[in-house]
């Protein structure tokens, strides 16, 4: 009941090491085609699932949700964990989570690796093309009593070329239609970013029935490049504690009973220091962003009537706040994010039941959400006072719920049939962003929006014998009052609107001998709004990605392994044209990778991704994103994926 049913996909660690481990969007983007990545520099890539982004899905570390500072995601989510920790990714798509708040498309969670009894340490280096370079070390030890794991990594890199030699730098000189958001000459070679992470995690074992986790982690990524958008990120600094207590009493009323607290601060200082903008004082800038958040849950697994069930208590508090600062006085120049606060009050519960070859799960979850802005931070900018004047709070209260009957026809084959809903509230950006120039609006949010709604049908059916896997599965999402991006009259803000998402995926692994087997993969997905917008006539939602699929060839012996792939992605034309999307020509890149266990201690793993220097982008050019504008028809840049990119990574256990 802990969240396992057929829908679920794992990646593992050893899955994580054939990848360059630079950023989870680019990991699960290489491995599941229902993943695409959002580019926005080298590091801190969001992610696209089944044709859901940003807060429409939640990536959780270790079940935990965590925010970002920047209002244009430049650290999303899946930027705040270091893929040198990761354990396991398990992805569940779908309306079919309510243990944790926003899961409306799907649910990413990251599982952290735990400390071990037995004394280890390890040290991880990697270097790759582009003076690529990261070196992490951990080390582990503990007896029954407690446990206590410790690591730190640092990792650089110069800026990527794509297919054609462009750097980041000039990509953004070539398109860039404002002098202005150009880079200055003394940082047109710059680093790409810079960053450092450490971790400690302590389990604790009092008695033989109870366990406490103890986990810390801290987070600076430095000058780190993101030619997309008008402003770099000087600083993005996280810190996140997190303490869990189980007690296992096993007992027919309490099976588990689990207390968790987490805390997370996110500092995000992004400006146009490295930008021609800075020449022209009323230019140079930054936005200092903070965003907090903490969250307590009280949850009990027990049996009732034969039948396992799962339920909880869940709150949780948000505050989020960003100024627009005038440099190099540091000045209040203009409130951007009014220090706003989600407030989140939730009780769920699962159940599962056994009949026979069917098992039938079923969720429900209510949630009481408050969102509010501080009218004194408002009042500060006179447009924003008159217009959001009396439109500060806004209330809502949801159910969620799903149920899914699963049969096995078989001992290698099963079928599922879910019907879930779910719900996402708008954040403080959608609902209270405020940007203001002396010629009026550019940016504001919509005090007016609703929660949206995903109403979603899936079915699926999987199979696998000795040699042989294979597993589809289909979904169609109802949208009701989507939150959308648009522009309006020159102004970016935000709308409901009523659509549908839907689409599939299919995978598939044979064996062919001891040593060799093939994996292949495909996904599709399309989104369609009801009407088209006031004034519009495109009826395409924005950001959902084409067709895309993964073969790959397959190498494993005693101590060798290997792979080639393919990964191709069709021609993005089923774009939202009226909000900025441009139509991307699809590619296929071709990728190897080797591993060799030298000896016990010494394990060597080498790749290449895009073997061929292939040019290509990914879909990113929705207005939504807040992007620069491009010659020749004022359109957004659209920025260009690494060329070949050659990779190098050993790893040595003490």
């Amino acid at each position: 009941i802990e969240d396992q049913n057929s829908k679920n996909k794992q990646v593992g660690s050893e899955e994580v090491k054939s990848t360059r481990q630079m950023d989870l969007g680019e990991i699960l983007n290489e491995k599941l085609p229902e993943i695409s990545l959002v580019r926005s520099s080298m590091i801190g890539n969001d992610i696209i699932l089944r044709g859901f982004k940003k807060d429409d899905i939640n990536v959780l570390i270790d079940g935990t949700k965590i925010y970002g500072g920047c209002p244009n995601r430049m650290d999303p989510p899946a930027m705040h964990v270091s893929s040198s920790q990761i354990d396991q990714i398990e992805v569940k798509e779908g309306a079919f989570d309510v243990r944790n708040f926003g899961s409306m498309g799907g649910m990413i969670n990251v599982k952290t690796k735990d400390p071990s009894t037995t004394p280890a340490a390890s040290l991880d280096l990697t270097y790759g093309n582009f003076d690529y370079k990261k070196a992490t070390f951990t080390a582990s030890g503990g007896d029954d009593a407690i446990k206590i794991l410790l690591g730190y990594s640092y990792e650089d890199s110069d800026q990527y070329e794509d297919g054609d030699g462009k750097t980041l730098v000039q990509q953004v000189q070539d398109k860039a239609a404002a002098p202005a958001d150009t880079y200055k000459d003394e940082y047109k070679d710059a680093k790409a970013f810079k960053r450092q992470s450490a971790w400690i995690k302590t389990v604790l074992t009092p008695k033989d029935d109870q366990k406490m986790t103890l986990k810390y982690y801290y987070d600076k990524a430095e000058d780190v490049l993101y030619p997309m958008f008008q402003m770099d990120a000087q600083n993005d600094q996280t810190n996140s504690f997190n303490i869990k207590y189980e007690i296992s009493p096993n007992r027919s009323y309490s099976k588990k009973f689990l207390f968790e607290y987490s805390h997370t601060t996110v500092k995000h200082d992004m400006g146009t220091k490295f930008r021609k903008a800075s020449n022209d004082p009323k230019l140079y800038r930054t936005h200092a962003v903070k965003s907090r958040y903490d969250s307590l849950r009280f949850q009990n697994s027990a049996d009732l009537f034969d039948t396992p069930i799962v339920y909880g208590i869940d709150t949780s508090v948000r505050n989020w706040d960003g100024n627009c600062l005038s440099e190099p006085s540091r000045k209040l120049k203009q409130v951007r994010i009014p220090d706003v606060d989600t407030d989140n009050a939730a009780i769920y519960l699962k159940a599962k039941k056994n009949i026979s070859d069917f098992d039938l799960n079923f969720g429900i979850r209510y949630d009481h959400t408050k969102i509010k802005a501080n009218e004194n931070r408002i009042a500060l900018v006179k447009p924003a006072a008159l217009f959001y004047k009396n439109r500060t709070k806004n209330d809502y209260n949801d159910v969620s719920a799903n149920i899914m009957l699963s049969h096995s026809i078989s001992e290698s084959g099963k079928w599922f049939v879910g019907l879930g809903r779910s719900i996402r509230v708008p954040d403080a950006k959608e609902l209270f962003f405020i940007g203001v120039k002396p010629t009026g609006w550019t940016k504001r949010g919509n005090p007016d929006l609703k929660e949206t709604k995903n109403t979603e049908a899936d079915m699926g059916f999987d199979v696998a014998t000795e040699n042989f896997s294979f597993k589809t599965t289909l979904f169609y999402s109802d949208l009701n009052d989507y939150i959308y991006a648009y522009k309006k009259g020159g102004i970016l803000t935000f709308t409901n609107l009523d659509a549908s998402i839907y689409g599939g995926d299919i995978s598939a692994s044979y064996m062919i001998n001891d040593l060799f087997y093939i994996d292949a993969s495909v996904a599709y997905q399309r989104g369609k709004k009801d009407d088209p917008l006031a004034g519009q006539s495109n009826t395409n939602l924005a950001q959902i990605p084409p067709l895309k699929g993964r073969v790959a060839l397959n190498y494993e012996a005693e101590n060798y392994g290997g792979m080639i792939e393919i990964i191709s992605v069709g021609k993005q034309k089923d774009i939202d044209s009226d909000n900025g999307e441009k139509e991307i020509d699809g590619y296929s890149v071709l990728n190897l990778k080797a591993n060799w266990q030298i000896n016990p201690h010494l394990l060597l793993n080498i790749g290449i991704d895009n073997i061929l220097d292939e040019t290509y982008a990914v879909n990113n050019s929705y207005v939504g994103r807040g992007l620069i504008s491009s010659d020749p028809n004022a359109g957004v840049l659209v920025l260009n994926e690494p060329g070949r990119f050659a990779y190098m990574n050993i790893k040595y256990d003490f």
